[in-house]
């Protein structure tokens, strides 16, 4: 799990890196005011977590999520619960005050994984659903319709055509190992090969 900590208050921030080290987790980078923390998103790879202090030196963080699409869980740290409401509107998986229990913290940063979990869920749902589309060529209404009207009926077409590159590949779906996703990349499994498709 990649993780950010934005505070503007330097030895609260290294005490709670050192905390979530201990938890098993490292910390990406250290973030200290809504200007640094908006110009490194600009640039980087949004993290699966940040630890965000409400309260940051130039201004209160909910200012990040009115300029930019926060993609992240969030886990609100502040000395304040005067917030909560607000912070639990946003991606808020957990809202801690300050002092930061350490047994609050494994609770969160697990409630975190867990949440984590379901969103790759839910997005591995979406691929295989557009892998399907693409499959069939039928559009997301009807394939919908379709799996509706055969919830708990397996009904498998005997091969399906994978198109890898500029070769299309008949692939029997008894051959089939498993199906995976990375990326905009699709890959089945099946017969000791690995069949690549572009799924966006």
């Amino acid at each position: 799990m990649n993780i950010i900590i934005i505070e503007d208050e330097k030895p609260a921030a290294r005490l709670l890196e050192r905390k979530i080290e201990k938890l098993g987790y490292s910390i990406i980078t250290l973030l200290h005011s809504v200007e640094e923390s908006l110009l490194w998103f600009q640039n980087n790879s949004h993290p699966d977590l940040i630890f965000l202090d409400i309260q940051l030196s130039d201004g209160l963080s909910f200012e990040l999520f009115e300029q930019i699409e926060i993609k992240s869980s969030v886990i609100f740290t502040t000395a304040y619960d005067e917030y909560a409401l607000k912070a639990f509107k946003l991606n808020s998986v957990d809202y801690l005050l300050k002092p930061i229990d350490d047994e609050r913290l494994t609770d969160a940063v697990k409630r975190a994984q867990e949440h984590l979990q379901r969103k790759g869920s839910i997005t591995d749902k979406q691929r295989l659903l557009e892998l399907i589309i693409s499959i069939t060529g039928k559009s997301e209404t009807s394939v919908a319709q379709l799996l509706k009207d055969h919830s708990g009926v397996r009904s498998y077409p005997e091969r399906i055509a994978i198109k890898d590159g500029g070769e299309t590949t008949l692939v029997e779906t008894k051959d089939i190992d498993w199906v995976d996703a990375a990326g905009d990349y699709m890959c089945v499994h099946a017969n000791d090969c690995t069949h690549v498709m572009r799924i966006t």
